[in-house]
C-alpha cells in the first residue's frame, strides 16, 4: 500500500541521467561522487536542520526568478491530495512544461529511497542537503518528468518536480533533471536566506 501511495506521489518524475548512483549536484549540469546519504537514519548528513513550517510552496520563487525559469503563468496553489503537502505549480502553457514544489512537513526523505519507490533513484546532494532524484520509466508514464526530494530535516522534505507534457516535443535527456534541481535548488536558497 505504502508503494502505492508512493508511486502516486512521483507520477511524473523521471528521464534523469544516467549517471551512477552516488552523485552530489555541486550546482546545476555539474555532479561529482558523494556517498550516499543512509535512507534508514532519521538525521541524514546534512549541514543543518533546516525546518521549513511556514514557508508557502507559492512564495518560494521571486518573479525574477520565475522569468528566469521561464515560467509564464502565475503560480497556482494546491493541497497534494497524496502527501498532504502545501504545492504550489508553476506552468508554462506555451511550451507545456511545469514545475512543481512541494512542502513536506509530515515525511522523511527516506519515503524516497531506494526500494521505496517504483523507478530509478539517485541520490545527489544540492546545495550541500541530501536528496533522491526519481525518475520513473516512460513505458508507466509517457509524460517526461522528474523529481528531486531534499532531505531539509528530520521528518520535512522540500520537493521540486519538473514536468514536460507528453504533446511536446521531448526535452533533450537529462534536462528535466537539469531544471527540477535548478527550480527546487533556486527554492532552497531563498528558504536559507530567510533562515
Amino acid at each position: 500500500m505504502r508503494r502505492i501511495r508512493v508511486t502516486s506521489l512521483i507520477i511524473g518524475a523521471a528521464l534523469a541521467t544516467t549517471l551512477a548512483s552516488g552523485c552530489t549536484v555541486a550546482h546545476v549540469g555539474v555532479a561529482s561522487p558523494q556517498p550516499a546519504p543512509k535512507a534508514t537514519t532519521s538525521s541524514p548528513d546534512r549541514p543543518r536542520e533546516l525546518k521549513i513550517d511556514g514557508f508557502a510552496s507559492c512564495e518560494l520563487l521571486s518573479e525574477s526568478q520565475r522569468l528566469d525559469l521561464q515560467i509564464s503563468r502565475p503560480p497556482n496553489k494546491r493541497e497534494d491530495s497524496v502527501s498532504k503537502a502545501d504545492a504550489c505549480d508553476f506552468n508554462n502553457h506555451t511550451d507545456g512544461t511545469s514545475l512543481s514544489l512541494y512542502v513536506m512537513l509530515k515525511h522523511d526523505m527516506e519515503m524516497f529511497a531506494p526500494g521505496n519507490v517504483n523507478g530509478k533513484v539517485r541520490s545527489v546532494r544540492v546545495l550541500g542537503f541530501p536528496a533522491y532524484e526519481i525518475e520513473l520509466d516512460s513505458r508507466e508514464d509517457p509524460n517526461q518528468s522528474c523529481s528531486v526530494n531534499i532531505g531539509v530535516s528530520s521528518g520535512q522534505v522540500l520537493r521540486g518536480q519538473y514536468m514536460r507534457w507528453k504533446r511536446q516535443q521531448p526535452l533533450p535527456d537529462g534536462e528535466v533533471c537539469i531544471r527540477a534541481t535548478r527550480g527546487v535548488e533556486l527554492a532552497l536558497g531563498n528558504i536559507l536566506a530567510k533562515s
